[in-house]
């Protein structure tokens, strides 16, 4: 979820700025170019020997949305030079972590795509309720769930694409459900980064039956095995586990959220969901194919995604440029934008233009739903 709002710069006056809500993050950090633009000093930076991706800021920020002054005193706040496509992929100039959030009282109405932040206290909730954990350091929420019998525990993170968890848990499952449709690499939503995490184009992803989330069944939701950082670890649970108040497996995203109004009273360590009402369409009608932004805002395939043993695509490759689709540059777009532009009906043709060492040429992709 996105949220226009406003930034002081240091001549007091304010300007627009898009965040990204990100309520699997504590720290705060803010692009390049919107630091240059505050009046930010970045003399540190521009040393030679400066190397990092991140400048700590020292002063607290003033950050308002619709026109109400939040609180980030207490937050770590930075600078973040890289990965450049936090922000470019998005057209983001920053983000909105789970230290500022758990200081209020939040609603993601995703139904009615609204975000309602409030004092603690002043509303009352709506919904069915869950218990939660909240880390009192981090701000980060998670729900205790159960799938197929057995006990998990996941963090809400409303700053990813889509739900992960550990890769040999989801591999448990799969061998003991082997009914559970799966595919290999992700694509959609799915496909977060095509940077991070590493090899996602090789990644199982699974549509399973049913989350019991606390006190609510979040129905046929997909998730993504996310396999250990190396050889010796930490898995995904591991290393989410860092930052959250019990260990986690993995984190729900909004994928599994969109049909609810999510309600964070962090006061009181409670969620409560109210589903919407409303078709919703299906997140995996689309062409099968894993992307990435490059630099220069090109877009690039990462993999194709395969079912059964099967490509999706014939004719494409891993580092083939995707110049148009359907006659729509790519170029500059937001991931999200290139993504729906490969959306459509089971069956419906997409014409992509592809440069590959140079050379141009034509690829005719088919729509299909794969979970």
């Amino acid at each position: 979820m996105l949220v226009d709002a406003e930034m002081q710069r240091k001549d007091g006056t304010w300007r627009s700025v898009r965040l990204w809500i990100d309520s699997g993050s504590p720290e705060f950090f803010i692009s390049e170019s919107l630091a240059r633009d505050l009046g930010i000093d970045l003399t540190a930076a521009e040393d030679p020997a400066f190397n990092r991706a991140n400048l700590n800021i020292a002063d607290t920020l003033g950050v308002r949305i619709g026109g109400m002054d939040l609180d980030f005193r207490g937050v770590e706040s930075m600078v973040r030079f890289q990965p450049y496509w936090l922000f470019s992929t998005m057209h983001t100039d920053g983000n909105l972590p789970s230290t500022v959030l758990q200081k209020y009282h939040i609603i993601f109405d995703y139904p009615k795509r609204r975000l309602t932040v409030a004092a603690p206290g002043c509303m009352r909730p709506r919904g069915t309720a869950s218990p939660a954990s909240i880390d009192p350091g981090t701000g980060i929420v998670q729900l205790d769930a159960v799938i197929a019998g057995d006990s998990f525990s996941f963090a809400l993170d409303m700053g990813a694409s889509y739900s992960f968890i550990t890769e040999e848990i989801l591999v448990r499952l799969s061998d003991e459900h082997p009914e559970i449709p799966t595919i290999t690499g992700t694509l959609g939503c799915a496909n977060m980064w095509g940077w991070w995490p590493p090899r996602e184009q090789l990644f199982t992803l699974v549509r399973l039956p049913e989350i019991q989330c606390g006190n609510v069944s979040l129905k046929n939701p997909g998730i993504v095995g996310f396999p250990d950082f190396s050889a010796n670890g930490p898995t995904l649970g591991e290393w989410y586990s860092q930052k959250t108040a019990r260990p986690v497996d993995g984190f729900l995203g909004p994928n599994v959220l969109m049909p609810y109004r999510v309600e964070i009273d962090y006061a009181n360590s409670t969620v409560y969901f109210k589903k919407g009402t409303g078709p919703r369409n299906p997140e995996m009608d689309l062409v099968g194919i894993s992307l990435r932004q490059l630099p220069d805002l090109s877009y690039q395939v990462v993999g194709v995604v395969s079912k059964s043993g099967e490509l999706s695509v014939e004719g494409l490759e891993s580092g083939d440029i995707i110049v148009s689709i359907n006659g729509c540059q790519t170029k500059g777009k937001t991931m999200g934008s290139v993504v729906d532009m490969l959306r459509g009906k089971v069956g419906d043709q997409k014409l992509l233009r592809i440069e590959r060492d140079g050379q141009g040429f034509e690829v005719v992709a088919v729509v299909k739903r794969f979970l």
